[in-house]
């Protein structure tokens, strides 16, 4: 289980509606290798999905074209965002 602290919340916070990930980088003061962690980890932990071009979610995601992904919060990265 994953242990939700301030680093995640911050970059789920940009995830309310689909988002780049290249653009969540630009917004947030951490560092890019961080920042790619904590959005893994997120989306192992099904706290956000990964969208493809017409927003529908994709079910697998290359790293190595991760920062043109976008993300957006699923219910239960809602639900955490609520109780925050």
């Amino acid at each position: 289980m994953l242990e939700v602290g301030g680093d995640e919340i911050l970059v789920m916070e940009r995830m309310i509606h689909a988002e780049a990930l290249e653009s969540i980088i630009d917004e947030i003061n951490l560092s890019k290798p961080v920042i790619i962690d904590i959005v893994k980890q997120l989306l192992h932990h099904r706290y956000i999905k990964a969208l493809d071009s017409s927003n529908q979610q994709k079910l697998t995601v290359n790293m190595d074209a991760i920062l043109k992904v976008k993300f957006q919060l699923t219910a239960k990265g809602l639900k955490e965002l609520e109780v925050r």
